[in-house]
């Protein structure tokens, strides 16, 4: 990679092609010069056409496992940092303190989520561009790509993480949460509000970081956030243990917020030293943070649909919750979102793996090669099914043992969740074809198509059906997560349909 980029206005021009020199084939056209070598059969097929940088020469099959490798640990590292904040909650001292917490945290981390839409989205959008750039050889895009990323990462957390700062006590009373766990919901959303801004540089970074096929640097500083995390929420927040023992300073969910803020904080401050350092395949230059009109409305072009997706999913989970909150079960939000959280156990390995397919539609889709695209998916399909039958033999025959792990003292929380975990068993192995398909998809680009099917099952399916079931048939909480898993089956059934029109192959970014 060359020590400096060419000026702005040259990023996204294409490579020039290199002219033969007069001792090549010129010169032997036109008599100078040494003879041209005699001429050998040319393989033009696009079958011999390779990848470069980390996946070059690495077959098909490695390839997919070299890029979902890391990101599968990733997405280990990044589940327990919401899961350590509900088991510390569950582990709080006092005799009601653990229930107020978890349904506080419960209700907090639904606005949590709000803050990071906007990142997530430009993190998609980046990586369609810079994977695509990185299989044509096109490093000048790929960097002013990292550059506008990074970018619309820091300045979307700054504007939802004022918003929802602003907005947190009103979003504590508006759930119906009374004294202590209003208290705690309100506290919680604020001072993770703090950590937002660089959590957008750890989202949006990672993302264009295994867009270009380096996925063990966003691992590492992934692993970075959970061990940062774990000791201060715990050495903070506090922990009982044995006898009634108090670990750390006590300060309760205020002490576990301000570890998830600052882990998230030091996260994006080491995925921005190894962009900066450019010892993956990118490099982020000063200049390339300068806003950049045609670059950027390349990457909200992508995002966009991806945005009004997510925001869709957002605003239909928040009105499940308004469903439960009409139940009037004590201990529901906390049931709920233990269970949601386990069975996002089985989200792991598919977004994981989704990852891989994503990063290799995008780079041979640049490459020219939609065929092994194609190929690359099938495979990334195949091994996340194998892991979701086992995530599915978990959640059905051992559903109490791992909400035990998240709240061990709570009776109610043991009643309530283990059915809806053995609910989603059956619908397991239907969202890996959702995940894998649609991460291929959105690596094409193809943010659009992916958008009317996620927001048409989800409208149909998971709100209307959900609320079918819930009240007018009356199956309560285990009603609400049949049209969620009902959601998810369908959509998982339409994307393999729809993978299969190859539309996806002919989307321009």
């Amino acid at each position: 990679m060359p020590d400096s980029d060419p000026p702005q206005h040259e990023q996204d021009r294409p490579p020039r092609k290199r002219r033969l020199g007069i001792p090549g084939l010129r010169g032997a056209i036109l008599g100078v010069g040494d003879p041209a070598p005699a001429a050998t059969p040319k393989r033009s097929t696009i079958n011999e056409k390779q990848l470069t940088g980390k996946l070059a020469g690495l077959s098909l099959p490695r390839q997919v496992f070299v890029l979902a490798l890391w990101p599968l640990l990733e997405q280990v590292l990044n589940f327990l940092v919401g899961t350590v904040d509900f088991a510390i909650a569950g582990r709080l001292p006092g005799d009601n303190t653990a229930v107020d917490a978890i349904d506080a945290i419960a209700v907090a981390s639904y606005f949590v989520w709000l803050m990071t839409i906007l990142q997530a989205a430009a993190g998609v959008g980046a990586a369609a561009i810079v994977s695509r750039a990185i299989g044509a050889s096109h490093r000048r895009l790929a960097n002013a790509g990292t550059g506008q990323a990074v970018l619309l990462g820091i300045g979307s957390g700054l504007f939802a993480g004022t918003a929802i700062f602003i907005a947190a006590p009103w979003i504590a009373a508006g759930f119906g949460l009374e004294g202590s766990a209003q208290q705690m919901a309100s506290d919680y959303i604020r001072i993770t509000a703090v950590g937002i801004p660089m959590c957008g540089v750890l989202f949006t970074g990672g993302a264009v970081l295994r867009a270009a096929g380096d996925t063990r640097s966003p691992f590492l500083a992934m692993l970075l956030v959970n061990v940062i995390n774990i000791a201060l929420s715990v050495g903070l927040g506090g922990l009982r243990y044995g006898d009634g023992q108090t670990l750390g300073l006590g300060l309760g969910v205020t002490g576990i917020a301000w570890g998830t803020a600052i882990a998230w904080t030091v996260g994006g401050l080491a995925v921005l030293i190894i962009l900066l350092s450019g010892r993956s395949e990118l490099r982020l230059r000063p200049h390339r943070l300068k806003p950049h009109r045609h670059t950027m409305r390349r990457i909200i072009n992508v995002a966009l649909p991806n945005l009004y997706y997510q925001l869709a999913f957002w605003v239909i989970n928040f009105v499940l919750l308004l469903y439960i909150s009409r139940l009037m079960i004590e201990g529901a939000y906390g049931a709920h979102s233990i269970a949601m959280r386990i069975h996002s156990i089985s989200f792991l390995p598919g977004y994981a793996i989704s990852i891989a397919a994503s990063t290799l539609t995008g780079q041979y889709l640049g490459l020219g090669d939609p065929s092994r695209a194609k190929r690359a998916t099938y495979l990334a399909l195949g091994g996340t099914l194998c892991l979701m039958v086992v995530c599915s033999a978990l959640f059905f025959f051992f559903p109490s043992n791992l909400v035990a792990l998240l709240s061990p003292d709570t009776a109610v929380h043991l009643e309530l969740a283990p059915p809806l975990l053995q609910l989603s068993a059956f619908v397991t192995p239907l969202l890996a074809m959702n995940l894998i398909l649609n991460g291929a998809m959105q690596g094409a680009g193809d943010t659009r198509n992916t958008a009317i099917i996620n927001l048409t099952g989800l409208t149909i399916f998971r709100l209307g059906g959900a609320y079918v079931y819930a009240f007018p048939l009356g199956m309560g909480l285990w009603g609400i997560w049949l049209g969620i898993m009902t959601d998810i089956g369908i959509r998982g059934i339409v994307f393999w349909f729809y993978y299969h029109t190859n539309r996806w192959a002919k989307t321009t970014v």
